[in-house]
């Protein structure tokens, strides 16, 4: 039964990316390409937005779609201290938010920024790892998805937070090789204060599989989730912005490779 459930998780994403290059076909002919909604975002990274999600308001997660594993994490909008952002509680669930999106990854360089912070990490018998099914929990995972034709092509970023395992540390899902995990966080962090992420989705593809990218971001998505450990966690998650490296982009009608 375990054995079909992890199955089970690992067709999700595929199925997802099946359907993401279905999505994409169609905002090609309705659209061409995304135009850009804000300016550059107060971050390191010099970039061009194409998205961003404030999460200001109650009717901000409507534009997210919601994949069941195994029960519904509560996702909510949480208003506290002047600050707007979504809260994730799980209890003994799974369930991800994900939104369609298409980023040329091949000829551009795609970023993404977020800021989120874990608030309860699942309680684990075991030591903690990214690639053992059985407490395969985390309190915070933020993905970037690469739908293929083949949907066994397809390709899977997973950023986590981790209660012990040490920033930076890598791994392969125990669900499938095309699914590369990477730690950027590790426990509680002082007086409750959020983390901004900036990540070069370029570098960290080319880092994880050891190629650039073959196929566009098609999805993002995030999830807290305790199914295995049967326990709790929660998490926040604010401010998601998804775009190119300006430097890049400006390049725009010429060669966008960048070596």
């Amino acid at each position: 039964m375990k054995y079909r459930y992890h199955r089970k998780i690992a067709k999700w994403v595929f199925v997802l990316c099946f359907c993401l290059l279905l999505f994409l076909a169609v905002f090609f002919v309705r659209q061409g390409k995304l135009g850009k909604e804000t300016g550059d975002r107060a971050f390191g990274l010099k970039c061009e937005i194409v998205k961003t999600f404030d999460f200001s308001n109650d009717s901000s997660l409507k534009e997210w779609e919601e994949k069941v594993f195994k029960g519904k994490v509560s996702y909510s909008i949480e208003k506290k201290d002047g600050l707007s952002y979504v809260r994730a509680s799980s209890d003994k669930a799974a369930s991800a938010l994900y939104y369609k999106i298409n980023l040329d990854a091949k000829n551009n360089r795609p970023v993404m920024m977020w800021k989120w912070r874990a608030d309860k990490f699942p309680v684990k018998t075991r030591s903690e790892s990214l690639e053992v099914e059985n407490e395969d929990d985390f309190a915070a995972r933020v993905y970037v998805i690469f739908p293929a034709m083949f949907i066994t092509n397809s390709k899977v970023l997973e950023y986590v937070w981790s209660e012990k395992l040490p920033v930076d540390t890598v791994g392969t899902s125990p669900y499938s090789g095309n699914i590369k995990l990477i730690v950027l966080e590790q426990g509680l962090t002082k007086d409750g204060t959020w983390v901004g992420e900036e990540r070069d989705i370029y570098s960290d593809y080319l880092k994880l599989f050891g190629r650039p990218p073959e196929h566009n971001v098609g999805a993002i998505a995030f999830m807290t989730n305790t199914e295995h450990t049967g326990t709790n966690a929660e998490a926040v998650y604010d401010d998601i912005s998804i775009g190119y490296k300006a430097q890049v982009a400006a390049n725009e009608g010429g060669s966008k490779n960048e070596n």
